[in-house]
């Protein structure tokens, strides 16, 4: 009987050390490493930290989308806004990718997001000390959308 219930100890702190190390795992080799604990909020399944993300960077782009528009003449914030334009349209074909499980089409279309997020810190870039300075906001929401989408990436490798 001893041997039983050591046994069954024994089960049920793997179990329990099993699901914890899982639930780390999402976020232990992400990029952003406290970003992303923040946005998946403890989710322990790849597939369900990159839906959040997804909805989290849509939401987001739509409102910096919305703010680069009340910039006017300046092409450098308007390389933002289109640039913004078609974060939106790969992030909604990413959530579509994610619900048919194609993982390749997935990664392909979350790195265009990536990329169009990092082309907008470029363009304001070019536009020298005075953008930066108006857009400095702007630059900075835009940088942290760029690293929930590196996290989602990441996410993105670990599916199966």
């Amino acid at each position: 009987m001893a041997r039983q219930n050591l046994v069954s100890l024994f089960l049920i702190a793997a179990i329990l050390l099993c699901c914890q190390a899982h639930a780390s795992d999402v976020c232990d080799k992400a990029e952003y490493v406290d970003l992303c604990k923040s946005v998946v909020k403890g989710a322990t399944d790849p597939k369900a930290a990159i839906k959040t993300s997804l909805e989290l960077l849509l939401s987001e782009t739509q409102r910096l989308k919305a703010s680069s528009e009340k910039f006017k003449n300046s092409q450098f914030i308007d390389v933002c806004t289109e640039n913004y334009d078609s974060a939106i349209d790969d992030l909604n074909n990413s959530l579509k990718n994610l619900q048919s499980n194609d993982i390749a089409s997935l990664k392909i279309t979350l790195s265009g997001s990536l990329s169009f997020y990092e082309t907008c810190n470029d363009a304001v870039a070019e536009g020298g000390k005075g953008v930066v300075q108006v857009a400095s906001k702007l630059v900075k929401k835009d940088n942290k959308l760029k690293h929930i989408a590196a996290n989602a990436l990441h996410f993105a490798t670990l599916l199966k």
